[in-house]
Parts: structure tokens; C-alpha cells; sequence
């Protein structure tokens, strides 16, 4: 059966968000001060500031890699996987405003109120925060158990993406980092099957194809 744009697209798109999260994350686990005045400096760096960016970019490309992905296994997901795309496209959206807040917000706040910093933690903003790391572990755990259940990705992948998910619900640092970085490892390599996977469906449907007009022909 011919596949889609979109799924045929899942391969480029896997490989190129996947990559984006692995990187920033270590960009962010290399350079982030461990205390709050280091961090207030940090903060108005360049390195944040393309960082965060990035960030921004990557999650909203995960999305993208989301959606093409599950056109891949859609009918085998069923009506459960309907619920885990739902569930980690929401997740993901949360997870990248809170990455536009950390690029864009926080650092105006260094600039000119770094004294609010030091009361996030007892803010409306940490129950913001965790709704956006727990609706993103959620949903990405519940995506990772479809895509097991669907048997068509590579097993290691589906497990992994539901380890990533797990993790990145984990609001610590040395917890949800590594996490991001599975979860965007998993696409990378997920990306890397889709395009051979598809690559070989080609050459398949080609040599029938040809198959075909040879024995029309005699």
C-alpha cells in the first residue's frame, strides 16, 4: 500500500527533531550553573539565548516527527493510539511554552527583576511548571505503550520512547535531561528506520511493478 506525505516525510522529520533534542539538552546539562546567582548570570548569555531557541525549535519539530510517525502505524495503533498521539501532542505543546518562557521570559526578568527569581519555586509558575513536565512524560508514555502494542516500529525504539517519556516527567534536572535525551536518541534512530523501512517498501513495489510488465509483455 502506497504510504502517505506525511509518513514518507517521517523518516527526515525523526532524524532532524530527534537530533535537535539531543542537543540542546546537552548544551543545557554542559553549561547550566548549579546555583541561582551563576544562573541569573547565565541566563542573559549567549549561549541561552541561542539555546533556548533551539529548544523552542526542537519540541515543535517533535511534534511534526509525532504525527508523521503515527500516520505510520495508524491502523495497526487503532483508537488507542488516537488517545496517545492526542496525549503527547499536548504534552509537547506545554513542554514548548515552557521552553518559550525559559528563552524569552526568564532572561528579561535577570535583567530587570533577578530578585524574582529566587520565589519561582513557591510561584504559580511551579504548578505550571510541573502540569507541563507530567502531560509530557504522560503523554509520551502512553504513545511509547501504543507504538509497543502496534508492533510496527523496532521494539528497542518503542521501549525507549516510553523510558524518554518516563523520565522527562521527572521535574529534576539530572532526571528529565537524560530523558529528553532518550526520548530524542529514539527518534533519531526511529527516523533512521523509517527512511530505510521506506527505502525498501520502494525497491519492493518497483520490482513488482516491473515483475508485472515483463509478464504483460510475453
Amino acid at each position: 500500500m502506497t504510504q502517505s506525505l506525511l509518513a514518507r516525510s517521517a523518516g527526515l522529520l525523526g532524524i532532524v527533531a530527534g537530533a535537535l533534542v539531543v542537543l540542546t539538552r546537552i548544551v543545557i546539562m554542559l553549561t547550566t550553573p548549579p546555583d541561582i546567582d551563576s544562573l541569573k548570570v547565565y541566563v542573559l548569555s549567549t549561549t541561552h539565548a541561542i539555546n533556548g531557541v533551539a529548544s523552542i525549535v526542537a519540541f515543535a519539530m517533535l511534534v511534526f516527527a509525532l504525527v508523521a510517525s503515527y500516520d505510520i502505524q495508524a491502523r495497526e495503533a487503532g483508537w488507542l493510539g488516537v488517545v496517545g498521539l492526542g496525549a503527547a501532542i499536548l504534552g509537547t505543546v506545554f513542554m514548548a511554552g515552557d521552553w518559550w518562557f525559559e528563552a524569552f521570559a526568564v532572561p528579561r526578568l535577570a535583567e530587570v527583576a533577578p530578585e524574582v527569581m529566587d520565589t519561582f519555586a513557591t510561584s504559580r509558575l511551579l504548578l505550571g511548571g510541573l502540569t507541563s513536565f507530567a502531560l509530557f512524560g504522560i503523554g509520551w508514555v502512553l504513545y511509547g505503550i501504543v507504538s509497543v502494542r502496534a508492533r510496527v516500529f523496532p521494539a528497542v525504539v518503542s521501549w525507549a520512547i516510553v523510558a524518554g517519556g518516563l523520565l522527562s516527567a521527572v521535574p529534576i534536572g539530572i532526571v528529565y535531561l537524560p530523558g529528553s535525551v532518550i526520548l530524542g536518541g529514539a527518534y533519531v534512530a526511529l527516523g533512521a528506520w523509517a527512511l530505510r523501512s521506506g527505502n525498501t517498501r520502494t525497491a519492493r513495489v518497483a520490482t513488482a511493478d516491473d515483475g508485472l510488465d515483463d509478464g504483460g509483455s510475453t
